[in-house]
C-alpha cells in the first residue's frame, strides 16, 4: 500500500458493511440457493501537512466478489481464501494485519443481515452488501508528488484504452519551442516519472512550462502520445 522507502503513520480507520437494494422473488428461495454480492470499495486519503493549506489525494478502488450465503457457516478461513483476492485487487494483501479483522467484520455483519432479510420475509436469490474501508494515511510532500505521479499515468494509460488510442499528440512544434534543457543539480533526488528512472546530477533533462522535468528521450515519446504532463495533467498545445 506504500512504498517501502516511505515512513507512514495511520491516521484512522473506518470500515463499514451495509446492506444495499435488495431484489426480492415472489416465491421462497432455498438457503442453499442465496448468493452474498459483496462489494469491495477502499479509498485511502493520502495526506501532506508540509504544505499550506494542506494537501489530499484520495485513491479510490473496488472489487466485486460473489459466494454462496452457507459459505458464511463453514467458517472464517474459507471466507478468508474466497475474499482474498478481491482484495489484492484493492490493494490490501492477505498479509496485512487488518484483513482478519475487516473479514470477521463482513462475517459478522453478512450473517446479521441476512438473518433479518430471512426472517423478515425478504425472499432473495442475492443479497448485495457493500464494505466500504477508508484510512488517511500522512505522507511527506515528496512522496505525495510521486503518488500524483502515479496517479496521472494511470489515468492517462486508462484514458488511452478508453479511447482506443484516441490520446492527442503534442504539436511538435510547442514541443520544440515549450520544453528547456536544464541541468540536473546535485542533491536534486530528481526522479522521470516517465521511466521511472533518477535523473543524475550533472546531467541535463528537459522541462515543462509546468516546471517538472524528464529525460528529454522519455518526455519526447511520451508527448508523441498524449499532450499531458504526467504529473500534473498540464496540457501541452494540440
Amino acid at each position: 500500500m506504500a512504498s517501502d522507502s516511505t515512513d507512514i503513520i495511520h491516521n484512522g480507520f473506518r470500515h463499514h458493511v451495509f446492506l444495499s437494494d435488495v431484489v426480492r422473488e415472489t416465491h421462497p428461495v432455498p438457503i442453499s440457493q442465496v448468493q452474498i454480492e459483496l462489494t469491495i470499495t477502499v479509498t485511502i486519503n493520502f495526506l501532506c501537512f508540509d504544505r499550506v493549506p494542506a494537501l489530499s489525494l484520495p485513491d479510490t478502488r473496488q472489487e466485486t466478489v460473489t459466494f454462496d450465503l452457507l459459505t458464511l457457516w463453514e467458517g472464517r478461513d474459507q471466507l478468508r481464501r474466497i475474499l482474498a483476492p478481491a482484495f489484492a485487487s484493492v490493494k490490501i494483501d492477505a498479509d496485512n494485519p487488518w484483513y482478519g479483522i475487516m473479514v470477521d467484520k463482513i462475517t459478522r455483519r453478512a450473517l446479521e443481515i441476512s438473518d433479518w432479510t430471512l426472517n423478515n420475509g425478504y425472499n432473495c436469490k442475492v443479497l448485495p452488501l457493500g464494505s466500504v474501508i477508508e484510512t488517511s494515511v500522512l505522507v511527506s510532500e515528496d512522496t505525495l508528488v510521486f503518488l500524483m505521479g502515479i496517479r496521472a499515468l494511470e489515468e492517462s494509460a486508462a484514458e488511452f484504452e478508453r479511447d482506443n488510442h484516441g490520446m492527442v499528440a503534442a504539436q511538435e512544434s510547442s514541443v520544440r519551442e515549450m520544453l528547456t534543457r536544464v541541468g540536473v543539480e546535485d542533491g536534486g533526488d530528481e526522479d522521470c516519472t516517465v521511466c521511472l528512472e533518477a535523473m543524475e546530477a550533472g546531467s541535463y533533462a528537459a522541462q515543462m512550462p509546468c516546471s517538472h522535468m524528464f529525460h528529454a528521450e522519455c518526455i519526447g515519446k511520451w508527448l508523441k502520445l498524449s499532450h499531458y504532463c504526467p504529473v500534473c495533467r498540464f496540457q501541452m498545445p494540440h
